[in-house]
């Protein structure tokens, strides 16, 4: 007997022209929609955004994108991007648009990111070692056995910011965060030049490859344009 004759039988489903059930019938939104909807903050389109999510863990990205959903992140106001954050991901209906968007992002190609957090990475190595290695490792690869990410993909200015959250009980204060209440612990009573002398250390030494600044654009772009200039101006007759 087949499970949907059993069913039948048992009385179990509605009335003819009612057999979808409320699971069944949400038509999850096309793949390109969803990481639409994302890019809007996860890219490098605006200047007031959220991190870059390409190339993350995959089971990283999912935790995260759950616990927002889920209320265990994103229901402090005070931590406005992070509650942002946490009104989006209600918008999520189901696990699998949780399962394909944290899929989509850990496949793709990690980019290059402007280096923007000033430190000494020397000082930085050495705390690194002591306070954060156990953890994430000695190469920043991260250990999912201790709930630590890869620290490879992150852009220094959030990986700064998400330090200094944790430290301040902005981020990781939730019982059900247990990855969270070890960085709140590991980031106590260090000094704001200790967490940058960290992020530059682990940006320069593991992170993204170094993007070009705004202004080092805009003067590449004036040195091209004189070089144009004088170029254009140069009469090819004369040596």
């Amino acid at each position: 007997m087949t499970g949907l004759l059993a069913l039948v039988l048992a009385g179990c489903l509605p009335e003819s022209g009612q057999r979808k059930s409320s699971a069944l019938s949400e038509t999850p939104r096309r793949p390109e929609a969803l990481v639409t909807e994302c890019a809007l903050c996860h890219s490098t389109i605006e200047a007031q955004r959220g991190p870059i999510l390409n190339g993350m863990d995959h089971w990283y990205l999912l935790e995260q994108i759950q616990k927002f959903r889920s209320g265990v992140r994103g229901q402090n106001p005070e931590n406005r991007s992070e509650y942002l954050m946490g009104v989006a991901a209600k918008k999520i209906p189901n696990d699998y648009e949780m399962a394909f968007l944290a899929n989509w992002f850990a496949k793709q190609k990690p980019l290059a990111a402007v280096h923007t957090v000033p430190g000494d990475p020397e000082m930085g190595a050495d705390l690194y070692a002591k306070r954060c290695a156990s953890c994430h490792g000695e190469n920043a690869e991260g250990k999912r056995e201790t709930l630590s990410p890869s620290l490879t993909r992150m852009e220094g200015w959030y990986f700064l910011d998400q330090m200094r959250k944790f430290r301040s009980g902005l981020r990781g204060k939730s019982p059900a965060d247990l990855g969270g209440q070890v960085m709140v612990a590991a980031s106590t009573g260090l000094t704001n030049q200790q967490l940058r002398d960290i992020v530059a250390y682990v940006v320069e030494a593991f992170g993204p490859s170094r993007a070009p600044s705004l202004r080092e654009q805009t003067l590449q772009r004036f040195a091209e344009g004189r070089e144009g200039n004088a170029t254009d101006g140069k009469n090819p007759d004369k040596p």
